[in-house]
C-alpha cells in the first residue's frame, strides 16, 4: 500500500512532470490567480505579474524534483519558489537601471519579518484556494441532494434533524452523504497538500 508521501509526490511531483491535460489544467487553475494576486500586492503591473507567473511554472518543471514533503509543505516550497523568482526580476531591473518602479526596492529592502508575514498570507490564500477549488470539483460530481446534505450540514453547520426535515430525507443518510462528500473534498485537498483546516505553523522541521 502506498505511503501519504507517495501519494503526495504522484499528485503533485508526477502531476506537473507528466503534463497529463486535466491535471496541469487543474493545477493551473489553482496557481495562476494565487500568484498573480501574490505578484499584484508587491506591486507589479499585471502583465509583469502574468510574465512572472510563467517564470515561476517553468522553475517548477525545473525544480519539482527537489521538492521534500518530509522537510516541508507544499505551499512553503511553492511561496519560496515564487519569492526567489520576485527577487531574481527585481535583481534585473536594478542591474538594467529600471528600479523606477517602487516595487522593486520594495522587494530588495524587504526585512525578513517582512518576508514571514507575506510566506503566511500566501500560505493562507493556498489553503483557501485549494479548498475552494476542492468544493467546487466534490459538487460538480456530486447529486444536487448529496451535496446539500453536505453543504447545510457540514458548511453551515445545521443540526442533521432539521436539515433531513428540509430535504425530505432521513437523518442517517443526511449523515452517510455528508461523510462521503467530505471524504471526496479531503482527497482532493490532499493532491494539493493541503488538509480541511489550515494550520500556519506546520512546516517541517
Amino acid at each position: 500500500m502506498p505511503s501519504t508521501h507517495d501519494l503526495t509526490r504522484f499528485s503533485i511531483i508526477d502531476g506537473i512532470l507528466d503534463r497529463d491535460a486535466d491535471r496541469w489544467r487543474d493545477f493551473y487553475a489553482i496557481y495562476k490567480p494565487m500568484l498573480l494576486g501574490y505578484f499584484r500586492k508587491q506591486g507589479l503591473k499585471e502583465s509583469d505579474a502574468s510574465d512572472l507567473i510563467q517564470d515561476v511554472f517553468l522553475k517548477l518543471l525545473k525544480k519539482i524534483h527537489t521538492y521534500d514533503r518530509e522537510r516541508t509543505r507544499f505551499r512553503t516550497w511553492l511561496f519560496t519558489v515564487a519569492r526567489n523568482t520576485l527577487i531574481d526580476q527585481a535583481r534585473r531591473c536594478l542591474t538594467q537601471k529600471q528600479a523606477i518602479d517602487g516595487w522593486v526596492k520594495e522587494v530588495l529592502n524587504a526585512a525578513s519579518d517582512e518576508e514571514d508575514r507575506q510566506r503566511e498570507e500566501f500560505e493562507r490564500s493556498h489553503h483557501t484556494r485549494v479548498l475552494q477549488f476542492a468544493f467546487e470539483k466534490v459538487r460538480r460530481r456530486s447529486s444536487p441532494r448529496v451535496w446539500s446534505c453536505f453543504e447545510l450540514s457540514v458548511i453551515k453547520g445545521l443540526p442533521g434533524a432539521e436539515v433531513a426535515r428540509a430535504l425530505d430525507v432521513t437523518t442517517n443518510v443526511v449523515y452517510v452523504n455528508s461523510w462521503r462528500v467530505l471524504q471526496a473534498v479531503k482527497k482532493v485537498c490532499h493532491r494539493y497538500d493541503e488538509d480541511l483546516k489550515h494550520e500556519p505553523n506546520d512546516r517541517m522541521s
